[in-house]
């Protein structure tokens, strides 16, 4: 079986902020970054490709809330998913949780701690 290098991560943000410091890193480790800014175009592009690894902001999905999550299970029931928040809310982060979220990381932390996500949720996505 052949296996290609790399997988597909999926940012959804809004104002792309996110996609170009990561853009970098993502290349790098021989993975493909795809973008969008809307939660329809997140869902179409879950239904049309094959993605490894999806990092969300938590206020992308505005009127859906924490159904956007489930609703993606529902696309795609193994696949990791990264929540980010811009502020660390003990509430909002547990009610998060509770949906199987891979992991959730407040942006404050800085990267470090988000890239190592992003890579332990690849090699956990090509298993």
């Amino acid at each position: 079986m052949m296996t290609e290098k790399g997988g597909t991560l999926l940012i959804a943000e809004r104002g792309g902020a996110l996609s170009q410091n990561l853009d970098f890193w993502v290349t790098e480790q021989g993975h493909r970054l795809k973008a969008v800014d809307n939660i329809k175009d997140l869902l179409m592009t879950l239904q049309s490709e094959k993605i490894n690894v999806l990092v969300m902001d938590v206020r992308l999905p505005e009127d859906m809330g924490y159904e956007a999550i489930s609703i993606i299970k529902g696309l795609d029931r193994k696949l990791p998913i990264i929540i980010t928040a811009d502020e660390n809310n003990p509430e909002q982060e547990s009610r998060i949780r509770q949906q199987g979220i891979f992991y959730y990381h407040v942006n404050s932390f800085g990267p470090d701690d988000l890239i190592l996500a992003i890579s332990n949720a690849m090699v956990r996505s090509s298993q």
